[in-house]
This record gives C-alpha cells, structure tokens and sequence, in this order.
C-alpha cells in the first residue's frame, strides 16, 4: 500500500508536470501565430504604387484607392486646388477592403499646375502628387545630348513608352517583343497601343472621346511614316504593297481629326492592320462610324474609353504573314465604355475577318465585354475600380435595356 507521504509527492508531480505541459503547449501556440502586418492608411492608384499622377491639360477622369483602418478625410493642397480638382468623396469610415474615389480635373488653359491630395487617419497621413500640363506652358529647355525616347522597361522585359495608368488602356502582355506607347498631340493624349514586334503587329489600340479629342478640325493627312516611338528595323512600311490587303487603321483617321498632328499619328504603321478591303471600307468602316457618332455625341456621354484590335495570339491568326512577318487577324474586335455624370455602361463588337453583308444588324456582333476578354484572353479596362468594372463588362446587349443605353443599336 503506497504511503499518504508517497501520494502527495506523486500527485505533486503529475500537477507541476501538467503545468510545464500547458505552458509549453501555450508558448508553441503563439509562436505558431503569424504575425499580422498590415498598413494603417495607404492612398495610391489602382493597379499601381504610384504617388504621382500626370494629366494633360485636356483635363482627366481617373480613380484614387485608399486603405484604412479608421475614418479618414481627404484634403487637397494648396486650398485653390479645389478650383480644378473635384473629388467624389472627401471622406468615409474604416473599411477592411480598398475604396476607390473619382477625380476629376478640369481643362487647363494656363501655366502647369500641380498640387498634393492628402488622406488622414488620426496621426497618419500618406499623398498623392497631381500635376498637369498646361496650354501655356513653357518648352523645356532641350538636352544638349539628347536620347531620342530611350525606352524603360517594366519587370516583365516590356518596354514602356506610355502612361500605363490609363482607364482606356488593357492590361499589358510583357515581355522585350512588346513596346507600350502612349502618342500625344497638342498637349493631349491621341492614343496608346501595345506593339508586338515579333508578329509586326499592334495587339490594342486604346483612347477616348471627350469635348477636346472629338473634334473635327482638321481633314485627313495620309502622312504616312513608322512611328519614331519603335526601332526602324521592325518597320512595315514597304510591306504591304501588293499584298492583297489594306493598311487598315485601327485609330481610325477619322477618330482623330482634333488636330493636323493627331491625324497625323494615326498614319503610323504601327497602328496598321492587313485587312481585307471588302472588310476594312465596308462593314469595319459601318462600326466605326458609328462608335465616332456616340463620341461625338455630347448628350450621350461625358467620356468614351475604347479599345480596338485585331487578334494577333497563335491560334487566332491566318496560316499565312504578309511578307512572311506581319500576322493577319482572322478576327477583330472593338470595346467600348462611356462614362455619363456617375454612370458606366459596356459594350462590345466581335466579328470575323471576312466580307460582311452591309444590312447586317449590329446586334449580330455585339456581345458583352465579359465575353470579348474570354476570347481575347486578357484583361481590358483593369484601372477601373472593381465594382464598376464588374458592372459594366457584364452588361448583356442582348438585354433590351442594355441596348437603349446604346443609341443607333
């Protein structure tokens, strides 16, 4: 029979021994637990860290994205900014997911301007700087050794000529065979594209349609040329004579007619596409016109963001190149955004590189901008916000209410 004495000793122990046990199994238990890291206010752009934001003097429509854990405010500085600058929201709660605010910046008829929009949380304060061009603003003063364009290049090897922040601009495909290149004219954006040297071939066009760009000033230029942007060894130009097919523009001329050098750039070969004439002056020509009379319809929109191209992946081009180097789409493609007070709407065209009948309803190409990104494979109009991306992509024009956002639909 074990003594009381011995007893207490044993249970003394098992108890000591649980104790360590529990603690140890504690200690492991918080090492165990990740550390959390988070950042207690951020304010940047969409799809970028970027603390600066660099507008033409045609004015600017564009999204901030903030993060915080408790109310914030956001300030603009100095106080006369707000004569320019108009934002959507000034201030909001704590949120777990990123919030998205509209800005807005109106014409610039003066000198470069510039000014810093503030968030603050408490103690904590993070900003972006704004600046924009102006109409009368002062040429720089030229480099005495100048690099005419020396291309950056992202981390995926694409060099980058162009402001990638764009609400028109795809998402890019990288890679050193791409340049993404953002053409201005007067001061204002004209358009950007992404070239795929290898194919001899644009893989988007992009621009917008707003009070300055839809203009019609001035005639059609045909000054043709390679755009200086792209090293002259990839150039198309002797390439589609005798060939069979148009130099088919996919910044139409007409999209362009705002400004003699606007025009102008539209005749880069760079923006060319070997076309079909029975498709490139018929029915292409029919979607164009009409894409131009929602542009330059003040009534219908505020903004109209477009994407254009032919497709140039693999397994969606002809067997055979022009010259052996340019690839010929056997599908092209346009998508549309526009933008009227707080509102979006989406629409797209997809149709096969062929003669088409002229009494074919726009409706037999229409399809939503959700459908055209899984035939493409990527991603267009990413610097969006989310939520109104979302939106407008879905947008079905076989849905009677999504074509009467549509006039001429």
């Amino acid at each position: 029979m074990t003594s009381p004495k011995k007893l207490y000793t044993l249970l003394l122990s098992l108890m000591v021994g649980s104790v360590i046990a529990l603690a140890m199994a504690c200690t492991t238990q918080r090492k165990e637990q990740p550390i959390r890291r988070t950042t207690p206010l951020q304010l940047h752009l969409p799809s970028s860290t970027s603390k600066v934001k660099t507008a033409t003097s045609a004015g600017d429509n564009f999204f901030v994205r903030l993060q915080s854990e408790t109310d914030w405010t956001l300030h603009l500085s100095p106080e006369t900014a707000k004569e320019w600058i108009t934002l959507e929201r000034t201030r909001g709660q704590a949120s777990a997911s990123p919030v998205d605010i509209a800005v807005q910046l109106s014409k610039n008829l003066g000198q470069a301007r510039e000014a810093k929009l503030i968030v603050r949380s408490g103690s904590l304060a993070d900003t972006i700087i704004i600046t924009q061009q102006g109409t009368a603003a002062t040429p720089p003063t030229p480099n005495p050794d100048p690099k005419p364009n020396p291309p950056t290049t992202d981390p995926k090897g694409e060099h980058i000529l162009g402001d990638v922040t764009l609400l028109e601009a795809p998402a890019l495909a990288g890679g050193s065979n791409n340049y993404y290149i953002t053409h201005r004219a007067n001061n204002v954006v004209n358009f950007s594209l992404e070239y795929d040297v290898d194919k001899r071939h644009p893989r988007f066009v992009c621009f917008t349609f707003d009070d300055v760009t839809s203009a019609m000033a001035v005639k059609r230029t045909d000054a043709w040329a390679w755009d200086p942007e792209i090293p002259s060894k990839y150039s198309t130009e002797s390439m589609f004579k005798n060939s069979g097919y148009d130099r088919g523009h996919l910044v139409a001329s007409h999209d362009r007619v705002y400004s003699r050098e606007a025009n102008m750039q539209t005749f880069y070969y760079s923006n060319m596409s070997p076309q079909l004439p029975s498709f490139n002056q018929k029915y292409w020509a029919k979607l164009e016109k009409q894409v131009q009379d929602w542009g330059r319809n003040k009534s219908f929109r505020d903004v109209l963001y477009v994407a254009k191209g032919g497709t140039i992946r693999d397994d969606q081009v002809e067997n055979t190149k022009v010259k052996g180097r340019i690839v010929v789409p056997k599908y092209y493609w346009m998508a549309m955004v526009v933008k009227k007070g707080a509102t979006y709407h989406g629409l797209a065209f997809w149709l096969e590189h062929k003669e088409w009948d002229m009494k074919t309803p726009m409706m037999t190409v229409a399809i939503s901008i959700d459908e055209l990104e899984k035939k493409l494979g990527f991603d267009l109009f990413h610097n969006f916000p989310d939520e109104i991306e979302n939106k407008f992509e879905a947008e079905d024009p076989s849905d009677p209410r999504v074509r009467a956002h549509w006039p001429g639909m």
